[in-house]
């Protein structure tokens, strides 16, 4: 059960959104459906929609101090082929409205297929392809001598890669828990090395509370200025893709920077330093490659996701105090040649080691 003052803000905002013509479901998920919430966590709803759109996309609220996501999925994709990308979010729903029982089959449905080897299968595939995106973009940035981008995506490719493993310990994929995750599952395949060779190639061994108090400072200061380049330039925002505008929208806002910073301070309060690390950095590249869609368009330039801080470095669109706490709060405003392709190399090995073993950690799913 929620507790009383966040069920009242949960009805109010439900009852306003089953107002709207287009809306067929709405449900609970996240921490607060799973029962493992914080104090700083968002309220998490999920909110199906029979508009025809092709992305889904999340809207940021404040309500009498509560901070809530509004995912917004389109009614076609849970009626059809469910998208791997929705199984966990309708694997932990709590329907809370529907005009018809699409949200709720789509429910029992995942609730059947979600630990199958098969569906396991799907989503884990998806890993691998992300992993081997991101580690194509690490060598194409290493290729243009763009070493500190060439680190980010090395450490982005090994993410992916890892939830593979996460996978078939049975365990959520979450931003807040993802070091955790990690250390159960090598435990449990008995690869313990991959949990030392990620903090190390993610430069998450040697945090300390003075450390990474230091980095959520200046995470905070970055998002800052961006906030108010964004806000500046708010009526340019519209017009970029829908995509890129929609995640904007959502990053662009003081309650979301006032949410991360809270939940990263808990983090760093229980003493998960690494895990605060973690959160902060994969929170802020989401962020900050959006941003640099939007400085491209400004300056009517071509940015390219493989090299991220080599393009900001060099814009003349972006304040030059962005790319420089950019790097600050990235921990990379040094990062040399061997640095960027040892890192490479070894997440390289990761992503094959994992490959060669999927199937068969898929496998023991089912003893």
């Amino acid at each position: 059960m929620l507790p009383e003052d966040i069920r009242v803000v949960v009805e109010g905002l439900v009852g306003d959104l089953k107002a709207r013509e287009t809306v067929s479901g709405i449900g609970l998920f996240g921490s607060r459906s799973r029962g493992d919430a914080i104090p700083s966590s968002d309220i998490d709803l999920l909110v199906v929609d029979k508009r025809d759109f092709i992305y889904e996309y999340v809207e940021r609220a404040e309500i009498d101090g509560f901070l809530l996501d509004l995912d917004y999925i389109p009614e076609n994709w849970i009626r059809k082929m469910v998208p791997p990308e929705v199984d966990q979010k309708l694997y932990e729903v709590r329907v809370i409205y529907e005009r018809n029982a699409t949200l709720t089959k789509a429910k029992d449905l995942m609730m059947k297929i979600y630990r199958t080897p098969e569906r396991v299968e799907i989503r884990t595939s998806n890993y691998l392809m992300e992993a081997d995106t991101y580690l194509s973009r690490g060598m194409s940035a290493y290729g243009k001598n763009d070493f500190q981008s060439a680190k980010v995506n090395a450490v982005i490719g090994l993410d992916e890669i890892m939830k593979i493993l996460i996978e078939v310990n049975k365990m959520s994929i979450l931003n807040r828990h993802f070091i955790r995750a990690i250390d159960s599952s090598v435990k449990r395949f008995g690869a313990q090395k991959l949990y030392k060779d990620y903090v190390e190639i993610a430069g998450f061994s040697k945090l300390d509370r003075q450390t990474t108090e230091n980095m959520l400072s200046s995470f905070s200061a970055l998002w800052k200025v961006i906030l108010e380049f964004i806000e500046a330039n708010r009526s340019k925002v519209k017009t970029l893709h829908v995509r890129i505008m929609n995640d904007l929208n959502y990053y662009g806002k003081d309650s979301f920077l006032k949410g991360m910073l809270a939940n990263a301070g808990f983090l760093i309060k229980d003493g998960m330093f690494a895990e605060a690390a973690h959160y902060m950095f994969r929170t802020s590249v989401s962020m900050l490659e959006n941003y640099a869609w939007l400085v491209s368009m400004l300056e009517r330039s071509r940015f390219d996701y493989t090299s991220l801080f080599q393009y900001l470095k060099g814009s003349k669109a972006s304040p030059p105090e962005i790319y420089q706490k950019a790097a600050e709060a990235f921990g990379i405003e040094q990062v040399s040649d061997r640095e960027a392709e040892e890192s490479l190399r070894r997440v390289k090995e990761v992503i094959l080691g994992i490959r060669q073993k999927r199937k068969e950690l898929i496998t023991s799913l089912l003893s």
